[in-house]
């Protein structure tokens, strides 16, 4: 079964679509411009816990940022 991983064109497309700015995404989560930048770009996956504070951040449900079956995230 093939595992969840992190779809870093959701994670664009969402935030792009809610307005924020890669600047403005990675001051909420106390994170650098760059790091936005290299998970966007697929360079970097963001942890668990980060990806949880973008979700939030950009009020989408963590499911929309990754790919693959539901049961190996509640793993994660």
């Amino acid at each position: 079964m093939p595992a969840r991983t992190f779809n870093p064109d959701a994670l664009r497309q969402i935030r792009r679509e809610r307005g924020v700015t890669q600047v403005e995404l990675a001051a909420v989560l106390g994170r650098s411009f760059t790091a936005v930048s290299m998970y966007e770009n697929g360079r970097s996956t963001p942890p668990v816990e980060v990806l949880a504070a973008i979700a939030d951040a950009l009020n989408a449900p963590m499911d929309a940022f990754v790919t693959g079956p539901a049961r190996e995230l509640m793993s994660a």
